[in-house]
């Protein structure tokens, strides 16, 4: 993972280019009273001073944490996030309002149409008013059923934690590997969009051009009681996927423009095909299990094309075989989620346990028992402080087949290594991150006052047990000297969407410096 300056230079260029975050869009046509007149309406009953500078908005929006804003803020059709100091009321029509730890409003904050967070350790001195749309603009003459505001309210995808909430637009997938080639398709994600909707069908098609196969997913789900707090959900799916278990070392996006651009795919797949059942239970909503049956067809994947626009004269990596056959398993999963973002958190805790099993008692070509836990936490210091941490341990009984062994080394790993250099059926990794702004120095040390500094250091490697017969058997054995250890700092945009890395080993001093570009976090 040696990388030249120029080759460095080119990889942020890249990324940056095809990455950079585009403004909300929204068409107005279709909504029975104008923005200007929603807007001025709602702001005559909820803004308190106009006196007051008033800043206003017509997309998601962000007061950032070192950001002092002296006067009313008001968004329309859009999410507001409060990191930093609000001097005024704020006001949020079809949107919702994020009060983030550490942050301070002086004066109210309304939404209609959408929802109020407000995070333990922040202060709101005014009233805080969620309402809705009819109840602003019935005397316009217009008719806000409930209909209506579900239709336009915003889309809550992962802020309920668990339970993913609002209607979902489809997704075009445009995807690039050297298996597939270039992959074309179209998604209908999973959602569930008001009181009434109790069935989701969901899933995706989409064709291959090299590899010369369609893929699909194709799920329904039912849901019982209660869809936002305690959600009993039954469901079944089919699929013919080209899988891959990388996704937790780098996105689909990722692994695309790097292979596209720089010749490098990251990611390793196989066929799997085949029917799942499950049923879940939503406890609260952060708190889920799930018990899940699972029948697939295994077959290994050749690697299909070398094009890339860059890249010169390298060549990809062949895609690794696979353990080949019937796999019927029973899973079990908990987890428990109280991120405030799932993409880029900055507060809350994630936890999920998870238990696979396959046996002949269920007609499986295979015998195996593997355990998974990884505990993720954020922890807030003060304004332009916080630690992220990640502990992740796996285990396993009898032999593991190939496609599901631990891999560890390089990108969201342990990221001084070389990418999956250790492999086994134990595993245990640690991360830890200190994120720092520059306002907490008497004067910016960036360029840029939106650049963030991140050091960090992992911990961890992957082994096979001597004795596989029990989970807990194979770590007696375990000393700090068989854990591999890496050292480094992050340069970073205040949220994460983009990232360079720079890690260095601890147990040689030989081994250069890795450096890595990232448009997703680690963990």
């Amino acid at each position: 993972m040696e990388k030249s300056v120029q080759n460095i230079v080119l990889k942020f260029l890249l990324l940056l280019v095809f990455t950079l975050p585009a403004g909300a869009q929204w068409d107005d046509d279709d909504i029975p009273i104008t923005r200007d007149e929603m807007r001025s309406r709602a702001e005559k009953k909820y803004i308190r001073d106009f006196q007051n500078k008033t800043f206003r908005y017509f997309k998601d929006t962000i007061v950032e944490h070192d950001q002092v804003v002296k006067g009313n803020i008001v968004v329309v059709r859009g999410d507001l996030s409060i990191r930093g100091e609000v001097d005024g009321d704020i006001l949020v029509i079809f949107g919702d309002v994020i009060v983030h730890d550490y942050s301070i409003v002086a004066g109210n904050v309304t939404s209609i149409g959408g929802h109020i967070s407000q995070h333990e350790n922040s202060i709101v001195s005014g009233n805080q008013i969620e309402t809705a749309p009819r109840n602003v603009f019935r005397s316009a003459g217009y008719s806000f059923d409930d209909e209506y505001n579900e239709k336009y309210r915003m889309t809550y995808r992962d802020k309920y934690s668990t339970l993913p909430m609002g209607p979902l637009d489809e997704n075009f997938l445009f995807r690039y590997n050297r298996v597939q080639g270039l992959f074309l398709g179209l998604e209908v994600p999973k959602s569930i969009s008001g009181k009434e909707n109790i069935v989701s069908l969901h899933g995706f098609a989409g064709y291959g051009i090299k590899e010369k196969k369609w893929r699909y997913q194709l799920g329904i789900d039912r849901y019982l009681f209660n869809q936002r707090d305690y959600r009993f959900e039954l469901g079944i799916k089919f699929y013919d996927l080209a899988d891959t278990r990388d996704e937790w070392l780098i996105t689909p996006l990722e692994n695309t423009l790097s292979s596209l651009f720089l010749h490098e795919d990251f990611q390793d797949f196989y066929r799997r095909k085949g029917f799942e059942t499950h049923m879940s239970q939503n406890w609260t909503i952060f708190v889920k299990g799930s018990l899940i049956y699972r029948s697939d067809d295994y077959e290994s994947l050749q690697k299909k094309t070398e094009w890339a626009i860059f890249g010169g004269n390298k060549k990809f990596r062949d895609n690794p075989f696979i353990d080949e056959g019937k796999m019927n398993s029973l899973i079990g999963e908990l987890y428990f989620d109280t991120r405030n973002d799932h993409e880029f958190p900055s507060s809350g805790l994630y936890g999920k346990l998870s238990m696979e099993m396959s046996n002949s008692k269920i007609n499986s070509d295979f015998l195996f028992n593997q355990y998974l836990l990884e505990y993720r936490q954020y922890f807030p210091i003060s304004r332009g402080e916080r630690i992220d941490v990640r502990l992740k341990l796996g285990s396993s009984e009898k032999n593991l087949p190939l496609q599901k062994l631990f891999e560890l080394g390089g990108l969201s790993s342990l990221r001084g290594f070389e990418y999956k250099e250790f492999t086994g059926d134990r595993l245990i990794l640690t991360n830890i991150e200190y994120h720092l702004s520059p306002s907490k120095f008497s004067r910016n040390i960036f360029f840029f006052d939106d650049l963030r500094l991140v050091l960090f250091t992992d911990i961890g490697t992957a082994w096979f047990s001597d004795d596989n017969s029990k989970w807990y058997k194979g770590f007696d054995h375990l000393k700090w000297n068989n854990l591999k250890n890496d050292i480094g700092f992050a340069i970073t945009d205040w949220k994460g969407h983009f990232r360079i890395n720079f890690a260095k080993r601890t147990d040689t001093g030989k081994d250069p410096l890795v450096i890595t570009f990232r448009i997703a976090k680690p963990f």
